[in-house]
């Protein structure tokens, strides 16, 4: 006989109305919380908006300020002066100073043995002394002549004065009756012929005065030239002994000792340590805004000095332009040769300016655009720069100031008009 199912069956008491309402409005209020909280991310699943991680990006804010307009550049120095020693004459040279030397404004640093120069001195020498004996012997010449003149000026002076008495004897001897009128014209005559003599006599003197003057003065401008030429010759020679323009160090030998060196040979370098220049390799892009004058801002060893540009290489090597710039000395900072250096050129200011950190994004999508943020969205918005330096750009239009913008590089959500920051 088989058992009925009696003993199983179970009787259930109906819950009452009362605990039915209240799980439904607790599990009411969890459905709402869960939707609250999930919106959001519903919202981006449906719309499409990436979701990125503030960590991630870099966020700057847009301002107005002083824009400098400049580029980063580094260098070295190097001395201000560094003069090239050259021989001055053909010969044997004789280096004293060695490299690294430090020599005095004046000290002799090498000598040169030329014989052909010697050889030039001692024959203009002993020209000049040539020239001084003729000189001396013209002007004996020429007291000689100058003598024999006065001494006819004289003669002439002496048959005047005899003359002269003659016509006087002559002229009481006429009255008297003593001698004939013939006589007294003869004596005339002859008066009048010793003043003609005498006149012509001085004029001799006078004539030859000058040109004894002149041919004296011929002979002096002679030996005056010989002396020149022998004073130039010394010169040369002094010349010979190379001596430091500068005070400084000995840079490079560009000969070897007892080497035969040629006119105008390169033979030392000597480098002054008491000024320096900066030598800045910019790229050729900046090329056209380099201009002498502009201010320069260098950092050498933490410190900072200021320069401006003195000059501009017009060559273009490796695409970089070398340009030359002042260095202020400093008692803080200890210069040295090839120290390097880094240095900002500043190309333009501008106040009042409207502008925004560098960053990522001017690479990302070519500076036409860049993304604002807004709370925990940020929508891609387009921009429009203008002139720009190592840590801001300006910005012409787009953005206000005070706007939040991404300035890292927006390459992996470019694509996307809005994203959102968690």
């Amino acid at each position: 006989m088989i058992n009925g199912t009696d003993g199983q069956d179970e009787v259930i008491t109906s819950p009452s109305k009362a605990k039915q309402w209240k799980k439904i409005a607790i599990g009411a209020v969890l459905v709402c919380g869960l939707s609250w909280l999930s919106a959001p991310t519903l919202s981006q699943w449906f719309g499409g908006v990436v979701s990125v991680s503030a960590q991630e990006v870099t966020l700057s804010k847009v301002f107005r300020g002083t824009l400098v307009r400049d580029i980063a550049v580094n260098g070295k120095l190097v001395a201000a002066n560094a003069p090239t020693l050259y021989s001055s004459e053909a010969g044997q040279v004789t280096l004293i100073a060695k490299p690294g030397d430090v020599v005095a404004k004046g000290d002799i640093v090498a000598t040169i043995h030329s014989p052909e120069l010697e050889a030039s001195i001692k024959q203009a020498i002993a020209k000049l002394e040539q020239l001084k004996i003729d000189a001396s012997r013209g002007a004996l010449r020429d007291s000689e002549a100058q003598l024999d003149l006065e001494r006819s000026l004289d003669t002439a002076k002496v048959r005047l004065n005899a003359s002269k008495r003659e016509l006087a004897r002559a002229e009481i001897s006429f009255d008297k009756q003593v001698i004939s009128q013939l006589d007294l014209v003869t004596k005339r005559d002859a008066k009048v012929e010793n003043e003609l003599l005498y006149k012509h006599a001085e004029k001799r003197v006078e004539l030859a005065k000058k040109r004894l003057a002149f041919e004296n003065q011929n002979r002096e401008f002679s030996v005056k030239s010989q002396q020149l030429i022998v004073d130039e010759l010394q010169r040369r020679l002094e010349l010979l002994n190379v001596r430091a323009p500068v005070a400084g160090v000995v840079g490079n030998w560009l000969v070897q000792k007892k080497e035969r060196v040629a006119d105008t040979q390169a033979i030392m370098t000597i480098v002054d340590l008491s000024h320096y220049e900066a030598e800045l390799n910019v790229p050729e892009f900046y090329a056209d805004d380099l201009g002498l004058g502009l201010d320069v801002q260098m950092t050498i060893a933490g410190k900072s000095l200021i320069g401006k540009v003195i000059s501009v290489s017009p060559e273009v090597k490796n695409s970089q332009v070398m340009v030359r710039v002042s260095v202020s000395p400093s008692d803080e900072i200890k210069l040295r040769q090839n120290q390097r250096l880094n240095a900002r050129i500043e190309f333009e200011k501008k106040d009042n300016v409207l502008m925004v950190k560098r960053g990522g994004f001017l690479s990302s999508n070519g500076g036409r655009s860049v993304y604002v943020v807004s709370e925990n969205l940020a929508a891609k918005t387009p921009i429009s720069l203008g002139s720009q330096s190592v840590e801001y750009i300006e910005v012409l239009s787009g953005l206000t100031e005070g706007d939040s913008v991404i300035t890292s590089s927006t390459a992996d959500f470019d694509q996307h008009p809005t994203i959102a920051l968690n």
